[in-house]
Order: structure tokens, then C-alpha cells, then sequence
């Protein structure tokens, strides 16, 4: 059963310019700027050092913002490990979009001072066009329907629909064979390409990543379908959950902007194009999730590959 958090969406939404640090949670913030390892072990240092400065940006609203501010505030998440994990001793946080919030922010800026701020599917939009934060960089899928309301940047990754079974379960091999499953998903743009690449599955929603995957741990579900790279971090930490070698459709991730600056889309995206370039993206790619996967870090998207206009 997914239970919604309207209280604390509304509660985040009223907090425009501050950093949102702790709606949804009651863990303690991450600091600006912190680089440290998180509880995974992860540490994206090395890319930070090795990051670069933009010379000669221009003037933007959102960029005006951001250096009055003194710090870049994004949208992201606290549990993703891999992506973005929030170690609640020390208050930093680790991970490939956390990674990218702080090579942003120290392009922007010179120095990689963020302040973290948690969206979801149903405040990102909003907190982005009202300003509250900056940037969304949460495994954010660029789709039809959000192009619509935000501008997207990127895509800076490429991820796809992965599924997680028990360990014991070998019924299971592909999406072809969720018809008729119990399937833990989150609800939005996870949902649909469940139901995409197999319309007889029955999603079952929780709100978080972790959630999904402790229902099917429990055999409240029979599988877990999300994109790869938010269900990899969290499936590895239970012993009695696998990944599938399947995947099915695309997940391609892009960087969430305000729709009434594209000026500062065109600044993200030659940051991106920047990062890429010169092996930074290579680099946080191989000190985050490539330590996870132990996988060597993949050719990055084309950025405009996806149209998100």
C-alpha cells in the first residue's frame, strides 16, 4: 500500500529558496559542500578534484540565484545508494547524482557547495518552477509528460527498466514472465513501463526504492521492476534478492530546470558536454556506481539526444 505524503510535500513546497534539508526525513542534513563516504563506502572525491570551472557563463535567473545564494539547492534523494545515499553519522552524502550536483555546483560557482533538498513524482515539478530549488538530479527519466512542465538538460545517463526476484526464485527471467505477478514499483514513470513491457504484471506502489525492495524480501511481492540503477544499490544490500541480467525500455536521465530559463539549460548542458569530455563523467561513473556494478563505466549518453524541449 503506498502511503502519501502530502503533509510533507506541502511543507517542502512553502520552504521556496531554502535548501529543503529534511522534508521527508527526520535524518540529519547533509552539509554544503560535503564530499565525504557515505555508508556504501562510496566517495566521489577524486571527480571533484578533477571537475571543472565554467569561464565566462552568462547571466541567467536561475544562475543569478545560485551565485547570490552561494550555493547550488537541488532535488535528491537520500536513499539511493549508488546514486545518492545520505550517511546519517556523518550527515554527507555519496554517489553518482550527488556527484553531479557538486561538479555543478563547483562549475557554476568555483566551489562544489550544494544544499540538498528531496523530491518526489509529486513536488519535483512544482519545487523546480517555483523556484525552491535549482536542479532535479534523482535518476529524473526525461518523458513526454514532464518536457511539458520542466526543461531537462542531459541526458547524462542512459539506465533501463531492471528487475530484482528472490534469490530462490528462478520462474522468473524476463519481463514476460511478470503476467500475473505481484510487482513492487514506484508510481509515475515506473508504473507505466512495467505495464509497458508487460501489461498483465500488477504493480503493487510504494514510495521509495528501499520499500519495494524490502516488500519482496518479505514475499510480499514476487518481483521488483524499477530502473536499473535505483534498484542495483538497494538489491545488493539483501542477501535474499537477485538481479535479473533482463532489461526491458529506457530510462534516459536528465538533469530537471525551471521551463522559463532556458538560458540555464544551455549553461547545464555544455557543463555536461564539459564533464564528458575531459573523463570527469568516466571518473564519478567509476567511483560510484562502478564500484557497485564492478562494472567499467559506459560510453555517456549524447547530450540532446533525447528531445526535451
Amino acid at each position: 500500500m503506498r502511503v502519501t505524503q502530502l503533509a510533507v510535500a506541502v511543507g517542502c513546497l512553502a520552504l521556496a529558496g531554502t535548501a529543503l534539508v529534511g522534508c521527508g526525513s527526520s535524518q540529519a542534513p547533509a552539509s554544503p559542500g560535503a564530499t565525504g563516504k557515505a555508508s556504501s563506502g562510496l566517495d566521489q572525491q577524486e571527480a571533484l578534484d578533477a571537475g571543472p570551472v565554467g569561464k565566462n557563463l552568462p547571466s541567467t535567473p536561475t544562475l543569478d540565484r545560485i551565485r547570490k545564494r552561494g550555493a547550488l539547492v537541488y532535488a535528491g534523494s537520500r536513499d539511493g545508494l549508488g546514486f545518492s545515499q545520505l550517511n546519517p553519522t556523518t550527515g554527507k552524502i555519496s554517489g553518482f547524482d550527488a556527484g553531479m550536483a557538486q561538479l555543478l555546483a563547483k562549475y557554476l560557482l568555483g566551489k562544489p557547495t550544494v544544499k540538498l533538498g528531496v523530491g518526489n513524482n509529486e513536488t519535483r515539478e512544482a519545487l523546480l518552477n517555483n523556484h525552491s530549488v535549482d536542479v532535479a538530479i534523482e535518476t529524473y527519466t526525461i518523458t513526454p509528460e514532464r518536457i511539458g512542465i520542466v526543461n531537462f538538460a542531459g541526458p547524462y545517463y542512459m539506465a533501463a527498466g531492471g528487475i530484482a526476484v528472490k534469490k530462490s526464485d528462478n520462474s522468473i527471467k524476463s519481463a514476460a514472465d511478470l503476467a500475473g505477478k505481484k510487482v513492487a514499483t514506484e508510481s509515475g514513470t515506473a508504473e507505466q513501463a512495467l505495464l509497458a513491457a508487460q501489461p498483465k504484471a500488477k504493480p503493487v506502489l510504494f514510495d521509495t526504492v528501499p520499500e519495494c525492495v524490502t516488500a519482496l524480501a518479505q514475499g510480499r511481492v514476487q518481483a521488483v521492476a524499477l530502473n536499473n540503477a535505483s534498484l542495483t544499490g538497494n538489491a545488493v544490500k539483501q542477501s535474499a534478492v537477485k538481479m535479473l541480467d533482463a532489461t526491458f525500455g529506457s530510462n534516459p536521465f536528465g538533469i530537471g530546470i525551471a521551463k522559463n530559463d532556458p538560458a540555464f539549460k544551455a549553461v547545464v548542458n555544455q557543463f555536461l558536454k564539459t564533464i564528458e569530455a575531459d573523463g570527469t563523467w568516466k571518473k564519478l561513473y567509476d567511483e560510484t556506481v562502478g564500484k557497485l556494478n564492478g562494472k567499467t563505466a559506459p560510453t555517456p549518453p549524447a547530450i540532446g539526444s533525447i528531445p526535451s524541449m
